[in-house]
């Protein structure tokens, strides 16, 4: 054990250009920690970055929300959205923008990727409203970030993950496995490398870690469920692609924890795939389609 998290800080003192949130994305998320903070505050600090800023808005005004009459001003989205969904879309803007380069070849499809951690997300999502968790933002977030150690191994240590994606298919391991083995961590210990670095609340860090096995998170459990739920209805449905193609088990202490049945499954597909549909305004403009 101890080598094998010995090769894992090995690998994190290499990766020294990992991306930082911007300047103005930092003192925006500040504002939104502040609690004398108005809605008036967060507006003028979202205005500092105005890509940001036409993001949120063209979000805001798509089908997902539905809002009956035009959003035309971030002071108006602020106040009928809320902080903490402001907040979770400047982190998702914000990782697409970063990490949307990709690896140098085909080993983690961009494309497939975030449709995938976007699919994740929705599920996470639609299982926490139909089984009124109350944490139905939060894992919207956390699914699409759920897997975000994957495209920091395949852009920050890309021979390393390439090599690991190869050892997983010859030897018909899931690619978490493959990576215990030659990396010394997964690729949910560099996401929790990069939550802490840009200091993402704990419910999130924790689903991120904990999303293959939600019993390690003494705290968020059920956010952690959720995900882990999320990411195995995806993947049955075969929306995009994590970056292999094997079928993680469910965990069977998050499945009786939540009480999930086969047949609450069936009949969350169609409620998923019409909220599925209407979220692809959370991607890139070049993913869509």
């Amino acid at each position: 054990m101890a080598s094998q998290r010995k090769k894992y800080y090995e690998l994190v003192r290499r990766m020294k250009d990992l991306p930082s949130l911007p300047e103005a994305v930092v003192a925006i998320l500040d504002v939104l920690e502040n609690p004398r903070s108005t809605a008036r505050d967060l507006s003028e600090a979202l205005h500092q970055d105005q890509s940001l800023a036409a993001r949120i808005l063209r979000i805001v005004n798509s089908a997902y929300y539905g809002f009956p009459r035009e959003v035309d001003t971030l002071s108006k989205a602020v106040t009928i959205l809320g902080y903490t969904s402001i907040r979770n879309l400047i982190l998702v803007t914000k990782t697409f923008d970063m990490f949307n380069g990709g690896a140098r070849d085909n080993t983690l499809d961009l494309k497939l990727f975030w449709k995938h951690s976007l699919a994740c997300g929705v599920a996470a999502q639609t299982i926490a409203i139909r089984l009124r968790t109350g944490l139905a933002e939060e894992v919207l977030l956390a699914g699409l970030l759920h897997d975000i150690g994957k495209v920091i191994l395949a852009t920050h240590l890309h021979e390393e993950f390439a090599e690991t994606v190869r050892y997983a298919r010859e030897k018909d391991l899931l690619l978490f496995e493959a990576e215990t083995e030659l990396l010394g961590a997964t690729h949910a210990d560099f996401g929790r490398w990069l939550a802490d670095a840009w200091n993402l609340p704990h419910n999130l860090t924790e689903a991120i870690t904990y999303h293959h096995d939600p019993t390690q998170s003494k705290t968020f459990f059920v956010c952690a469920s959720l995900v882990h739920l999320g990411d195995i209805m995806a993947r049955t449905l075969a929306l995009g692609n994590g970056g292999d193609d094997q079928m993680p088990a469910v965990h069977p202490q998050a499945w009786s924890a939540l009480h999930f049945t086969p047949e609450l499954f069936e009949g969350l597909i169609e409620e998923f795939e019409a909220r599925f549909e209407k979220a692809q305004a959370f991607l890139p403009d070049e993913e869509i389609g």
